[in-house]
């Protein structure tokens, strides 16, 4: 092929990615979204497989047993998500990150959500995560899932009817299960700007658990 014809693709290859990434840049303002994801993290999966020996000690290696734990509030489009936006508001305070550990017992990640979506959602980080809480405290457990003293097995489908069984105002199409190794990860759940309940869209099904097995729950540690 000519060295010209060769410039030519490769200029419009460029310009291509140039202008979706502008585009995708264009829209991650700060409060410009639809709503949220509220993503809840099984604790004892996350320490089982990433939870290393000198990290997030608080979370994998304290006397206190986490079950579900604040993983992020994340802003949401109708289709993909926004990041790491322009925001005036200064990192957390040390007397808020200390606050947020009783849901969301590490540090690194507390920080790590606000400055990825966060920033996005036009909030303050006391009304941020002010907000994560809240709506942390609205979710129902399934008396199943609550003290968990050995593993069990449940479907994805399981965990679904149990969680929704114990939050009937959650629409069918407004709750996400996630799994890992096949072992459950978290549970995501579709929330209005207001907080309320809402359906998901396809965007929030990325990453969606698609095992048909019975997944593991590890025990509470």
């Amino acid at each position: 092929m000519p060295r010209f014809l060769l410039a030519v693709m490769a200029f419009f290859a460029f310009a291509s990615l140039s202008t979706s990434s502008m585009a995708q840049k264009s829209r991650d303002v700060a409060g410009d979204f639809d709503y949220y994801l509220l993503t809840l993290s099984w604790s004892p999966s996350y320490c089982a497989d990433d939870g290393k020996k000198g990290r997030d000690k608080l979370q994998c290696y304290s006397d206190r047993k986490y079950g579900f734990v604040i993983h992020g509030l994340w802003p949401q489009y109708n289709k993909g998500f926004p990041e790491y936006c322009r925001t005036s508001y200064k990192k957390p305070s040390r007397k808020l990150v200390d606050q947020m550990l009783k849901f969301s017992p590490s540090r690194g990640l507390i920080h790590h959500e606000w400055k990825k979506h966060g920033t996005c959602t036009g909030l303050s980080p006391l009304e941020y995560f002010r907000l994560a809480v809240k709506s942390f405290k609205t979710i129902n457990r399934p008396d199943s899932l609550v003290g968990l003293e050995r593993p069990v097995l449940k479907s994805v489908d399981q965990i679904k009817r149990e969680m929704l069984k114990a939050n009937p105002d959650i629409p069918k199409d407004g709750i996400v299960v996630t799994c890992k190794r096949q072992k459950l990860r978290e549970v995501r759940i579709c929330l209005n700007k207001k907080g309320d309940f809402a359906r998901c869209s396809n965007s929030a099904l990325r990453g969606m658990c698609r095992s048909k097995k019975p997944l593991r729950i590890l025990s509470a540690r």
